[in-house]
Order: C-alpha cells, then structure tokens, then sequence
C-alpha cells in the first residue's frame, strides 16, 4: 500500500486533534490504574488496558468519520495521490 494514500486514510480516521485528548486521558493513568486495581486481576491488567485503548481509537475513528464535509476532503486528497502517481 501507497504509504500517502495510508497517512492520508490516518489523518482523516485518527485526527490529531482527536488523539491529544485521548493521550490526556491516559495521562491520568493513577486513577484509570486505581480502578482497575479494583475491578480487573492483575493477570489481565495488560489485556484490560489493550481493550480500553482499542476502543477509544474505534470510538475517535467514528467521530472522526461522521461528517460528510471532512469525507468529501478525503475524496478529494486521495483523487490528488491518485492523479500525481
């Protein structure tokens, strides 16, 4: 795969204005930490944190993709890619 075409479908997916408040969040790891000290076992703390990360990167991506206006943009970037290769 074109590696513009991949950073082009990233922004769009995953914007970066997105991400900094999902890298806040888990800036606050004390207290994520404390309740998962609480509810998950410690075997699956690593697998806990995986779901949890995961997750918000699905729930960033569909807000990311919701509007139609920034999906139009895409369309246009990648037609640009397209036509200089």
């Amino acid at each position: 795969m074109d590696t513009q075409v991949l950073t082009t479908y990233l922004d769009y997916f995953l914007p970066r204005e997105v991400v900094g408040p999902v890298i806040i969040v888990f800036s606050l790891e004390g207290v994520i930490d404390g309740l998962f000290t609480r509810y998950v076992p410690d075997a699956h703390a690593t697998l806990g944190w995986t779901a949890i990360f995961l997750v918000s990167l699905v729930l960033v991506a569909v807000w990311g993709a919701t509007d139609e206006e920034d999906r139009e943009e895409l369309e246009a970037e990648l037609e640009e890619i397209r036509e200089e290769e």
